[in-house]
């Protein structure tokens, strides 16, 4: 058996790494299949942009709050459990929606579904942390935030094509049902220490963090978020973009040109299949430049700056009334340059506190869940107010300015590891590793 398990080249870290992918691929179809069925839902519920925009928040509510008590949780229950719980929320919530008829009953699953979600990402990062080693945490966060882009591009053509065959009722349910069935994967697959997993080995152990998981480290709150305030500024800043993105590109192109529901779908899962590749290409231009110049700070640093202000040339275009064509190409960059923001953030999460890193991931992921609270209601206000998505993009620039200014104060190369350095050893090793970078 032990020479079976060698063979393979399908080792358990890679298992482990494509469960997690599953999970970002269904939980983003399920956060973002609202938007295009936005446009049935408006019509059968009699909903205006307003209105619906405070259905796009009602998920971003719950996300916002339950961040960081979900993370701290998580930290104390392990991944195992506090995926499988998220799991189950999630996809009750999206089935509960299939099942809404009227404002109240939706407003009511998209609380559930953002409930479930909201401790999803930190909880995998604190996974990862677990099962990655650290010069692989870029790349292994965008890979995990790839496929997660990758459900946001498919869900357009698949929730519209569902909706096109039977009806945006049995779209939420038939989705809701295959994430309860990947529960039941990850608590089959997964285990919280490594060494635990059948299909691990020697070699794999071996290039592991030897300890985060395994020592309870005490929690001070007061250092922690001072290391982690600028890198939540940042994940506002990109939230903001993000989720004027997944949120309202149907409704944009519907609106704004006039198109279908099928034409929408297709001009917006070609944007959202950009940022599939920009989120790989970040965290992997992210680790390549950590591995040739040893500077964790700079690697980090350069990328998030480069995906801000890169998209400002694309938003351009946006006020100069351009063909649908042109308006989707200018996206598309705009969203690929945006997404090189992603695997670095989260991998500076997991840098400064790996022995709480969904407590950590949770404290930066909570500028992610403000900004999608805030974003969709005032979109949709400026939109009917305005009659036009000009302001949207202006006000969108100015947050792509913001994002590098308060990046500057990012210092993953000054790790938070819940006590002083001289007093534990862990402490002082992962110091010297850190140094050693």
């Amino acid at each position: 058996m032990e020479s079976i398990r060698r063979r393979s080249r399908f080792s358990a870290t890679t298992g482990v790494l494509v469960v997690l992918c599953i999970m970002s691929f269904l939980m983003y179809v399920d956060r973002t299949n609202i938007s295009t069925a936005a446009l049935a839902i408006r019509r059968d519920l009699h909903l205006s942009n307003s209105q619906l925009g405070i259905v796009f928040s009602a998920f971003a509510l719950t996300y916002a709050l339950a961040m960081i008590p979900g993370g701290f949780i998580g930290d104390r229950l392990g991944a195992r459990k506090m995926l499988a719980v998220c799991g189950v929320l999630w996809g009750l919530g999206t089935l509960l929606t299939g099942f809404a008829g009227g404002l109240a009953t939706l407003l009511l699953a998209r609380f559930v579904v953002g409930l479930g979600e909201s401790p999803i990402v930190p909880a995998s990062a604190r996974a990862l942390t677990a099962w990655m080693e650290p010069e692989r945490r870029g790349f292994s966060q965008g890979i995990t935030h790839a496929c997660a882009r990758l459900g946001n591009a498919s869900t357009p053509i698949l929730v519209a094509g569902l909706i096109t065959a039977f009806s945006w009722h049995i779209a939420f349910i038939l989705l809701g049902a295959a994430s309860l069935a990947w529960v039941v994967l990850w608590v089959w697959y997964y285990r919280d220490n490594p060494a635990d997993h059948p299909g691990i080995t020697p070699e794999d152990i071996a290039r592991l963090p030897a300890k985060v998981g395994k020592t309870r480290v005490p929690m001070r709150w007061a250092p922690l978020l001072r290391a982690l305030w600028p890198a939540t500024v940042v994940s506002f800043c990109h939230g903001w973009i993000l989720w004027f993105f997944l949120n309202w590109m149907p409704s944009f192109f519907a609106q704004a040109y006039h198109l279908n529901i099928r034409h929408s779908a297709v001009f917006s899962s070609g944007i959202f299949l950009s940022g599939v590749v920009g989120t790989t290409l970040g965290g992997w231009l992210s680790d390549l430049m950590f591995r040739k110049t040893g500077n964790i700070r700079r690697s980090r640093q350069t990328l998030i700056t480069i995906g801000f202000l890169a998209p400002i040339v694309f938003f351009v275009p946006m006020f100069l009334h351009p063909s649908a064509t042109l308006a989707a190409f200018s996206l598309a960059a705009a969203l690929f340059l945006s997404e090189l923001v992603t695997a670095p953030l989260w991998a500076v999460a997991m840098d400064l506190a790996p022995n709480h890193a969904a407590t950590s991931s949770s404290i930066m992921n909570t500028g992610l869940g403000i900004a999608a609270s805030v974003s969709p209601p005032l979109v949709g206000w400026l939109v009917d107010t305005m009659h036009s998505w000009e302001p949207v993009f202006a006000l969108s620039m100015f947050f792509l300015v913001l994002g590098p200014i308060a990046a500057h104060w990012i210092r993953p190369d000054r790790p938070y590891l819940g006590e002083p350095e001289a007093e534990t050893e862990e402490a002082g090793g992962f110091a010297a590793q850190m140094d050693a970078y």
